[in-house]
């Protein structure tokens, strides 16, 4: 994986840029946790194929096979452990987000900014439906879930908005070894769409989107809705974040 790249610092950088960069490479380091999580996934499978296709089978290899089980499940305590000092990292700079100020010599002129995370997981998503969500943090109100249908995400306020959305994902046995879902608003033509070519039916896989959208005034309230375009998948974990611009 290549390093993330970050405009050059200068004395002119603002309060809230300095923000939105933390918010960046919390999305960043969210993905390079997923690549981890994957390439576990993919050892294990190797590992047993390996032990199956050896003299004896797994039954004689039992023994290194605990061993390959016990490093795995250390490296994703270690990666749970890490999830949630980012869950913790994030809900601070949506919180600082509402509260930035020009500079320290003149009055605080504070620019109040929502944001909000929602979080879904352990879950079948079937084709054309719309993904379940449940709000995890927030700043401000003009971003909410609707409470009657969980599916949707709904912004109260007219503007613009950043999207951000990952995913770790894998195929059901018979299905289509593809992925695609659209990022939709009641009634209208998608407003973009993430596509990903799974490697196979049972391995696991992370997909992402980023996209800011504009709200008019005329079609407040906007809900969102992210749809599955192909067939059946399952969600392991899927993060979206909607920030106000």
């Amino acid at each position: 994986m290549s390093m993330p790249v970050f405009p050059e610092i200068n004395p002119d950088i603002t309060c809230e840029n300095a923000i939105n960069m933390i918010l960046a490479s919390i999305a960043m380091e969210e993905l390079a946790l997923s690549h981890i999580m994957n390439a576990e996934g993919e050892k294990l499978q190797y590992v047993l194929k390996l032990m199956e296709s050896s003299c004896g089978g797994l039954d004689q290899n039992l023994c290194k096979l605990l061993e390959v089980n016990k490093s795995i499940s250390g490296l994703l305590d270690s990666v749970s452990q890490n999830q949630m000092l980012l869950k913790g990292k994030m809900e601070k700079a949506l919180d600082a987000l509402g509260h930035t100020c020009r500079s320290h010599d003149s009055p605080c002129v504070c620019k109040p900014k929502c944001g909000a995370a929602f979080e879904a997981g352990c879950v079948s998503w079937c084709q054309n439906a719309a993904l379940r969500w449940s709000k995890t943090s927030h700043r401000g109100d003009c971003i909410c879930n609707n409470r009657e249908c969980p599916t949707k995400i709904v912004l109260c306020k007219d503007g613009w908005y950043s999207i951000y959305f990952t995913a770790n994902v894998k195929g059901v046995a018979g299905c289509r070894h593809d992925i695609a879902a659209a990022l939709q608003a009641a009634g209208r033509k998608p407003l973009c769409t993430v596509y990903d070519v799974l490697p196979k039916s049972d391995a696991m896989c992370t997909v992402s989107m980023t996209a800011q959208i504009q709200a008019d005034a005329a079609s407040i309230p906007y809900p969102l809705s992210l749809r599955l375009l192909t067939e059946s998948v399952y969600v392991e974990h899927a993060c979206l974040t909607v920030t106000e611009l």
